[in-house]
């Protein structure tokens, strides 16, 4: 039984990452972004060019410096090629490093309890091009979950006693990660803020006590928000310029948007309640030790409360900043924070209702674990958008085919003898890989940019009759 269980779960992890690192074989860089900050480092430099960004247009600084790293401006192609196995590794690592310092289980168990997590991750969030293709949104959000998971790991060895000899470094490395989290996008800005004072609050209002590690992330991460993100001119003109209106600062109405998306999104991801808990039942409940942590002796309606409020401030900085909705990318991480504290959650569960978990009964075992098989394995192969998208793109040769236009594309370029040049519009378009294109508007910003970079004068897409 306990063999059926881990073949299961490996074999589910193998379907939904064997397709992301074959869809990498085909990737490009994209025309939103990506060319913009090439050029920008090939002709000003890189510092230059990220404090051009961070005045004129985002307070991220470490995503404007991570953006200008990008090997593009160099005239590599190929690096994005790389990036979604770089970003598999590392949200990996992350996931395998929080399950084992939570859980301590073995190192196979913890191998298979992050292999699961990171397939349910990927097979419920909104997209893939966001998280493992586009260079721009990678170094936004997956790698700013990274962040927040080590910070995690960090946060919960400098309580423990054999880390006592080295614990002002490990809150220093705690402080740089608050840092680089603070810096790498709006909404896990204030997500990590928001998160650190409740932390600091349950203490001082369930343990009576005040705790300075903890209020010191917190005014390390106040300050670098409000400093170096908020008061940045590039914050004020990219949130004048949200939307092509003047939306930040609506807060009310904000406020009204991020309720109804956090409800909304709380009942379309309640099947993440479903599959973990059956997991549980399952399986899971041999990785849990006997003795739980302090951190699964919260009072579990506590944890679901906190759960809530914190995906609503997510919700709430998006709202703030645009009314354009919520794009897939910021959808990925939020999705990202719930799993992990759906996850949180059903271990509390695990402790304070062992009822719901019957792991004597190995009739009960053999049918969750059948069960539950049979329906995940149908519902991302008959369902799920993401698995679904993506074994269409390589079976279809859908991929293959936008990699060899791609190809054609740059030759055309770059040995046109003209300045200006007239590409013809994709005809094959993988939704995995690929979500914008230049435009038939040379003035349109991908169009500039394309421009710029290959050094002509306009590039621009010729219109279908």
């Amino acid at each position: 039984m306990k063999n059926f269980a881990n073949i299961a779960l490996w074999l589910l992890f193998l379907i939904t990452i064997v397709p992301i690192g074959i869809l990498a074989f085909y990737n490009h860089p994209s025309v939103a972004d990506d060319y913009c900050f090439a050029y920008m480092t090939r002709d000003v430099g890189f510092w230059q060019a990220q404090k051009f960004y961070y005045e004129g247009w985002s307070g991220r600084y470490i995503s404007n410096m991570i953006f200008h790293a990008t090997p593009l401006a160099f005239g590599v192609f190929w690096f994005v090629k790389v990036i979604p196995f770089l970003i598999l590794g590392l949200l990996y690592h992350a996931m395998y490093c929080l399950v084992g310092e939570i859980l301590k289980p073995s190192r196979q168990n913890q191998l298979l309890v992050s292999a699961t997590l990171l397939s349910l991750f990927v097979i419920f969030s909104s997209s893939v091009v966001d998280t493992f293709y586009w260079y721009t949104s990678v170094f936004i959000f997956p790698t700013s979950l990274c962040y927040f998971l080590y910070l995690i790991v960090v946060i919960l060895r400098y309580y423990q006693p054999q880390y006592q000899k080295i614990k002002y470094p490990i809150a220093l490395l705690a402080a740089t990660l608050v840092f680089f989290m603070v810096g790498s996008n709006e909404v896990m800005m204030l997500f990590i803020l928001v998160f650190l004072g409740m932390i600091w609050l349950y203490i001082l209002v369930f343990e009576k006590r005040f705790d300075g590690f903890i209020f010191f992330l917190m005014v390390v991460g106040a300050y670098f928000a409000y400093f170096w993100v908020i008061k940045a001119k590039g914050n004020e003109i990219r949130m004048a310029a949200a939307g092509g209106q003047v939306f930040g600062g609506a807060i009310v109405q904000s406020l009204i948007n991020a309720l109804k998306s956090t409800i909304s999104s709380s009942i379309k991801w309640l099947s993440a309640w479903i599959f973990l808990g059956a997991m549980y039942n399952s399986f899971l409940h041999k990785f849990i030790p006997e003795r739980p942590q302090a951190i699964f002796k919260i009072n579990i309606w506590i944890a679901i409360l906190a759960l809530l409020i914190l995906i609503f401030f997510m919700f709430f900085v998006i709202h703030y900043g645009n009314d354009m909705g919520v794009p897939e990318r910021v959808n990925n991480i939020i999705f990202a924070i719930y799993l992990i504290g759906v996850f949180y959650i059903v271990t509390i569960a695990h402790y304070d209702y062992p009822n719901l978990f019957p792991v004597n009964n190995q009739v009960n075992n053999i049918a969750s674990i059948s069960i539950l098989s049979i329906l995940f394995g149908s519902y991302i192969f008959m369902f799920n958008g993401n698995i679904k998208t993506m074994y269409a793109d390589i079976r279809l040769g859908i991929a293959k085919r936008y990699d060899q236009e791609m190809t054609q594309r740059y030759n055309h370029i770059m040995t046109s003898k003209t300045d200006t040049i007239y590409v013809a519009p994709l005809k094959n378009i993988p939704k995995s890989l690929c979500f914008d294109e230049i435009k038939t508007n040379e003035q349109h910003l991908w169009n500039k940019c394309y421009a710029t970079y290959f050094g002509k004068k306009v590039i621009i897409l010729k219109e279908e009759k």
